[in-house]
């Protein structure tokens, strides 16, 4: 009896337009492949959604403007330049402008020849809420002089004499001969502050004798003149008064003299 004898062979698949001979890859293998692409082209999308959604896809967030906070005063004051320091303060809602200069001690307030604190001020002036003692008739020296210019004036300077300071307050009450009133003072003539007399320091004021172009009538010669210094509140003379000696010995009056305000110069009294 023959034996028949069978022969493996390997069977090799071909498909349309591939290569004889080219081993067709496993199904597990086939599926694999999908699953990566279908991952890579998922990828693909949200990358793709995620740069049309923004005009720049590395900016992360909108941009917001910067508004750096206001700088306190107490910061600008650190910087220990000696500068005035301006700066604003919110407080209850309110906003307030708040100042802080820096420096030693002795700042100058807005008080002209004022240092804080000291009370001192230049000739003629008196620092705000100091008071002194009204000027005294008996303790101040009185002295009349006549001037060229304006015709028809008397500069009368008032010298403290006293070792204490004083103010002349309003104008000096002035009587010629046996006047029974004062001769009236010029209004426009008050100034600004009360006039403070150091000792040895004087203070000045103006007298209108008569009319330069004669209009003032009941015009007559004076021999005599008294000189009283009011108080603060413009009732009554401090000190009584005192006799001022006339330039030649007498003066002409008529109804048109008038004396200004104490002033602190000379050349402030004769304006007028």
């Amino acid at each position: 009896m023959s034996r028949s004898h069978h022969r493996s062979e390997t069977v090799v698949e071909t498909g349309a337009g591939t290569a004889t001979g080219v081993t067709r890859p496993s199904r597990a293998v086939r599926r694999r492949a999908l699953r990566i692409a279908a991952a890579g082209l998922t990828a693909v999308a949200a990358l793709t959604l995620t740069a049309c959604g923004q005009d720049n896809p590395l900016q992360t967030g909108a941009a917001k403007p910067y508004n750096p906070a206001p700088q306190a005063p107490q910061d600008q004051a650190a910087k220990g330049d000696g500068s005035l320091q301006v700066g604003v303060r919110h407080e209850r809602g309110r906003t307030e402008q708040a100042s802080a200069e820096v420096g030693g001690p002795g700042a100058q307030t807005g008080t002209s020849g004022t240092r804080a604190g000291t009370g001192k001020v230049g000739k003629g002036g008196s620092a705000v809420g100091v008071r002194h003692t009204a000027c005294d008739a008996a303790k101040i020296r009185i002295v009349a002089q006549q001037l060229k210019r304006p015709v028809n004036h008397l500069l009368l300077e008032a010298t403290n004499t006293s070792g204490a300071t004083c103010d002349l307050h309003l104008a000096p009450y002035l009587r010629f001969d046996e006047a029974q009133s004062p001769l009236p003072e010029l209004s426009a003539s008050k100034p600004q502050a009360v006039v403070t007399l150091a000792p040895g320091e004087s203070g000045y004021a103006a007298v209108q004798t008569s009319s330069a172009d004669g209009s003032g009538g009941n015009g007559r010669t004076m021999r005599s003149l008294s000189v009283s210094l009011p108080g603060r509140d413009g009732k009554g003379s401090i000190g009584g008064s005192a006799t001022v000696a006339l330039p030649g010995g007498s003066v002409y009056v008529d109804d048109s003299a008038w004396v200004t305000y104490w002033q602190s110069d000379a050349s402030a009294a004769t304006t007028w």
